[in-house]
């Protein structure tokens, strides 16, 4: 993979190969090059948000401001055990692979095969695939792992299977829920048992500033995606 980035405008483009074809022209090296038609380009390795850009579609997923904020508030990092739950398009458990390399471990589930699929392709995508294990199952009816230093919830339902995520989790282990609606945080605080610490509640709006002429921020943002809540087992 390569990222071409047009020097004029920063526009990007994640090549799988080279040469390239652009609106621009053909881009042929890496390193600050020019296209065919003659416009400047610089072309060096993809950052892991980069190939986010060239993800197969399929169910919504979480969004890499969120999950930094989950990364962040968590610690998480290399040798971490992670259960993830539903996969979706495998962003988020590839987002935990990526960083708990090289000897930590993600376990993602999901109810539906198709799911998985676009997971383990997106996975490879990012050449994370030794790092992950897709599971075909339901956590409402048990996580397999143990001993585990975070489990995260990507669920209508995450209620349904608290038990299991404490029979999971470590001493001290995260538990993390993304929701998208305020009803659902409601129950989900409501229903958490007392192994567990009172949920933190965050959302997090993110919104970018013009840098070029007069210094104002962009028209729009990206704001209310989802709700993260963390809790402790203790």
């Amino acid at each position: 993979m390569h990222l071409l980035i047009h020097r004029k405008s920063g526009k990007r483009y994640v090549a799988p190969s080279l040469p390239y074809n652009t609106e621009h022209g053909l881009v042929r090296s890496t390193g600050r090059t020019e296209s065919s038609t003659g416009e400047p380009f610089t072309v060096v390795e993809p950052r892991f948000v980069d190939l986010w850009l060239k993800l197969k579609r399929g169910p919504q997923w979480s969004h890499p401001k969120d999950l930094s904020l989950v990364l962040g508030l968590t610690g998480l990092g290399p040798g971490w055990k992670v259960v993830d739950a539903g996969s979706g398009t495998g962003f988020a458990a590839s987002f935990f692979a990526y960083h708990v390399r090289p000897n930590g471990h993600v376990y993602s589930y999901d109810i539906r095969p198709k799911n998985i699929s676009i997971a383990r392709e997106n996975a490879e995508l990012f050449g994370l695939q030794d790092y992950i294990s897709f599971k075909e199952g339901d956590v409402s009816k048990g996580i397999d792992e143990r001993d585990v230093d975070l489990v995260f919830f990507d669920l209508p339902e995450p209620w349904t299977a608290y038990k299991h995520a404490a029979d999971a989790l470590k001493l001290g282990g995260f538990l993390v829920l993304y929701l998208p609606t305020v009803d659902q945080v409601t129950r989900a605080r409501d229903e958490l048992p007392d192994c567990f610490t009172p949920f933190e509640v965050y959302e997090l709006v993110l919104r970018r500033w013009k840098s070029t002429g007069p210094l104002r921020p962009e028209n729009t943002g990206l704001l209310h995606t989802a709700f993260i809540l963390i809790s402790r087992k203790v």
